[in-house]
């Protein structure tokens, strides 16, 4: 697995960044973290529980940071234990410096990396915008941290701020496929980083594939409407829109064919084609507003239509 995935991999579990953590927990990974300057040693435990009889008994340890290893005297016998290091150093995390190499790694440009990273603690960071290969178009790039246990209410907070000028990508160890505001995304960084001859490569033209639509290198306007794979465009829209897999997979269900009116469908038929959970279209698309912006009400009963011509 390559470093930065396993760094992100090894702060996900943490309860938060905030409270130091023994090294221990970093595995053999803990040298290579504190050399890129991601962790940073906090001092060390003055106190283990070691095995005593048919117990455990505390015991006061002694840390040789030149050497590496700490010493006790052993309860049984008086003798001198030595054990290494790692299992008493506490480690502080870094996120800046591991979130200014990632980004590096995807390839941001200086110029457009955040100068806010942090938007909700613990759990969610601004890498900065990603340039949309041959275009001056720019998206955000995020990374998202322990999420099943973020702040709903403060992430929609976060990813609704008109202040990001289109849908971007949020990365966390594996792909999610939760519904963002914005048409924001979830991916797994799994899917664009690599290791190949002992080199880590973050594979950008992935990423591309995955921001670009029909944004076209020569300045070519979008096609009034389309569907291609997450990316939609509907008549009424400015711009393409990237959505979320559950989302482009009903549309895809319900585009019908090019030149004819799309199909008028109700949600009981969708929902067992998406393998969705919800109850409605309003809340498979998060509420009824957005929902609209996608599918009208065309008739009673409860029939649906994409919105496009």
């Amino acid at each position: 697995m390559p470093i930065h995935l396993r760094f992100l991999a090894a702060i996900d579990h943490l309860m938060n960044l905030d409270t130091p953590v023994l090294a221990s927990r970093f595995g053999r990974d803990w040298l290579q973290f504190r050399q890129r300057g991601w962790i940073t040693e906090e001092g060390y435990l003055t106190h283990v529980m070691v095995p005593f009889l048919d117990s455990e008994c505390e015991v006061e340890v002694e840390a040789d940071p030149d050497a590496r290893c700490y010493r006790y005297s052993s309860p049984l016998d008086g003798r001198t234990v030595v054990q290494p290091l790692q299992e008493i150093a506490l480690c502080g995390i870094q996120i800046d410096p591991w979130l200014s190499d990632l980004a590096s790694l995807i390839g941001i440009e200086d110029r457009r990396r955040s100068h806010r990273p942090c938007r909700t603690p613990n759990h969610l960071w601004h890498l900065g915008d990603m340039r949309i290969s041959g275009t001056h178009d720019f998206a955000p790039m995020f990374v998202g941290r322990a999420w099943a246990r973020a702040p709903s209410a403060d992430i929609s907070a976060v990813l609704a701020d008109p202040v990001w000028p289109r849908a971007g990508v949020v990365l966390l160890v594996q792909r999610s496929d939760a519904a963002l505001p914005r048409d924001h995304v979830l991916r797994g960084l799994n899917e664009f980083i690599n290791t190949s001859n002992g080199t880590e490569n973050f594979d950008a033209d992935a990423l591309d594939r995955v921001l670009r639509g029909h944004i076209t290198p020569n300045g070519e306007p979008e096609p009034a409407q389309f569907l291609q794979g997450n990316r939609v465009k509907l008549p009424h829209f400015a711009s393409s829109r990237l959505v979320s897999d559950t989302r482009a997979a009903i549309l895809k269900v319900m585009w019908g064919v090019e030149g004819k009116t799309p199909p008028a469908m109700k949600w009981v038929e969708v929902k067992t084609k998406v393998h969705s959970a919800a109850r409605s279209f309003d809340e498979a698309f998060g509420d009824k507003k957005t929902r609209e912006d996608f599918l009208a009400l065309v008739k009673a009963g409860g029939y649906y239509q994409v919105r496009r011509q």
